[in-house]
């Protein structure tokens, strides 16, 4: 399940199997290409890093078929992944604001 949730996530959020890998701090694909194959799971200090790069728990990057759970994971790229995560933390009254704002935002767009 890792391997394809790997995969899926990095096309989702437009990373090439190189851009990830440079955001692991590694300087080859051949790692990637092994855990994304099935080949080989990374150490659990490296899943870590994986599950905050793409905002998941490491149980659901481990367990959950992520393709098949888009409800769960909406966002496509990480800025937007950030700020749902951020509007949960806002109380009810700042939720309401940003509610209203958008709202605001998206009738001056469809002017």
């Amino acid at each position: 399940m890792f391997g394809r949730n790997l995969k899926y996530l990095r096309n989702k959020y437009g990373m090439s199997q190189l851009d990830f890998a440079g955001k692991l701090g590694r300087k080859n694909i051949s790692t990637i290409s092994e855990w994304e194959s099935g080949k080989y799971t990374p150490k659990l200090i490296i899943l870590s890093k994986i599950a905050h790069i793409f905002n998941v728990s490491i149980d659901d990057l481990m367990e959950t078929d992520l393709q098949n759970d888009p409800l769960k994971y909406p966002a496509k790229d990480i800025k937007t992944s950030n700020i749902i995560k951020n509007i949960f933390k806002l109380n009810e009254s700042n939720k309401k604001s940003v509610e209203s704002y958008i709202e605001y935002l998206l009738n001056e767009q469809n002017k």
